[in-house]
């Protein structure tokens, strides 16, 4: 009784609606001088971060968490257009991310915040939450084995196989194979950017995809006539 040995990949994509939004908010000047571009910008951080604070809650929200960058300020000499080095410009930037997991108070938060001088929005980005995340990345783990265990059996099917007992089960690329199938992360989540926001924007969140993918190896034998 020979032995066969059938090596499949199964997959599967899982969709649910993102449950919080990361955006993203530069701060940033430019002057003559230093002093003065770097307190413009304290003045519009602190106004930036201090409007997060005061509806920060990590467990009820809107504010989950936040995170600010130092800052930045740096001098550059541009050229004229006759070929002479002008005076020097300084320029500062930082960047504050912040965690809403309501969409309606980050929408109207972004009215707010958006018109103020040197303050740009610059992209928003889905999530799920983690606990949301974890549940969705281990169903979609069994959908991707069950995936390649139906494949397997068409397989073994087609050949006239019998007797199909699974052999060993990984991520893509690790059962020595040199093709790795797919991304190397078992569950691999999408998170779509919004546009640049401004003043009156309607928040359009895209469905979240989360994907698995495995390797399986099986052996079936030749079915007995």
């Amino acid at each position: 009784m020979s032995e066969t040995i059938i090596t499949v990949a199964g997959s599967s994509r899982l969709h649910r609606d993102p449950e919080r939004a990361r955006v993203r908010i530069g701060v940033g000047f430019e002057g003559s001088k230093r002093d003065s571009v770097l307190a413009a910008t304290r003045a519009a951080h602190e106004s930036l971060t201090g409007s997060l604070d005061a509806i920060l809650d990590a467990s009820v929200g809107p504010v989950i968490t936040w995170h600010s960058e130092q800052i930045r300020v740096w001098g550059q000499r541009p050229w004229s257009q006759d070929g002479t080095k002008l005076p020097v410009e300084f320029h500062s930037a930082v960047f504050v991310d912040a965690d809403f997991d309501d969409f309606e108070a980050l929408s109207e938060w972004i009215d707010v915040v958006a018109i103020r001088d040197g303050i740009a929005v610059d992209g928003i980005e889905w999530l799920l939450a983690p606990a949301t995340e974890k549940e969705l990345g281990a169903a979609a783990r069994r959908e991707a084995i069950a995936d390649a265990l139906v494949k397997a059996r068409e397989y073994a099917d087609a050949l006239g196989l019998a007797d199909l007992v699974p052999l060993s089960l990984s991520d893509p690329g690790l059962l020595g194979d040199s093709a790795s199938g797919g991304g190397v992360h078992l569950a691999a989540l999408s998170m779509a950017r919004s546009a640049p926001a401004g003043g009156g924007m309607e928040l359009r969140p895209n469905a979240i995809a989360v994907e698995a993918t495995v390797h399986a190896r099986f052996s079936a034998t030749t079915a007995r006539a």
